[in-house]
């Protein structure tokens, strides 16, 4: 199993862009409604565990929480690959660096330039570590906060957020044909507030297998994975 883990990818921008790698046989907005905000390391803590993880992580150490595997459907797989997924192997000095420069461009002290400088480059290194896993673990999921990252401060230029998207749907292109089940999720979507960008809950999901899903939960997923396992590995 494939799993993107993408950050922010917006169901709206993913039509805008025609990423059809991203669009695969199946694809839709997941319904957030049960989270009171969209923020990020709740609602990947909560697509790991099957439930709401909302009330179980403080917004002050938010970034530090991690949940055991025995909590999670990774406890599923005999072998996993992790790749800077938050609340469970988060890259946390990358993201420091990366938290940092957004505070420094607001107290005019870095440039945007500079901010997405580190985004990129992280991302590259995420890339390289995610595609060199795919075929050896029976489960991989790679985490790329791109679209997140960069739409903080870019969302309402066009031009910025269409090298994004051309760049995760590229990334999907990798992955798409390969005999495997290939889940792509985000944790929310995006909306604009002025050139920047701020959490909506128009998150996406796609499956390279029609399951006809409803408008799913994004606590739904950890069952449609639990099943996968037992028909492909019983």
């Amino acid at each position: 199993m494939i799993i993107l883990a993408l950050d922010a990818l917006d169901l709206d921008q993913v039509k805008k862009f025609n990423c059809k790698n991203l669009m695969q046989k199946e694809y839709g907005q997941t319904d957030l409604s049960n989270f009171n905000q969209e923020r990020t390391i709740v609602l990947w803590a909560s697509f790991l565990t099957g439930k709401n993880m909302e009330k179980e992580i403080p917004l002050k150490t938010q970034w530090e929480f991690q949940v055991p595997i025995e909590q999670t459907f990774l406890k599923f797989f005999k072998t996993h690959e992790v790749i800077d997924l938050p609340a469970f192997s988060y890259k946390q000095k990358n993201h420091a660096e990366e938290r940092k420069l957004l505070k420094a461009y607001f107290e005019d002290k870095a440039t945007v330039e500079e901010y997405d400088e580190v985004i990129w480059k992280n991302h590259r290194e995420n890339k390289k570590e995610f595609l060199n896993a795919v075929g050896k673990f029976d489960v991989v999921i790679g985490y790329f906060n791109l679209a997140d990252a960069i739409g903080h401060l870019s969302f309402g230029i066009t031009e910025k957020m269409a090298e994004v998207y051309r760049e995760l749907d590229e990334v999907a292109g990798k992955v798409k044909d390969l005999d495997s089940f290939v889940l792509v999720i985000s944790d929310h979507g995006m909306k604009a507030v002025g050139r920047y960008g701020d959490h909506s809950r128009n998150g996406f999901y796609s499956l390279n297998k029609e399951l006809v899903l409803d408008f799913p939960k994004i606590t739904s997923f950890y069952d449609l994975i639990r099943k996968v396992i037992e028909n492909e590995y019983a």
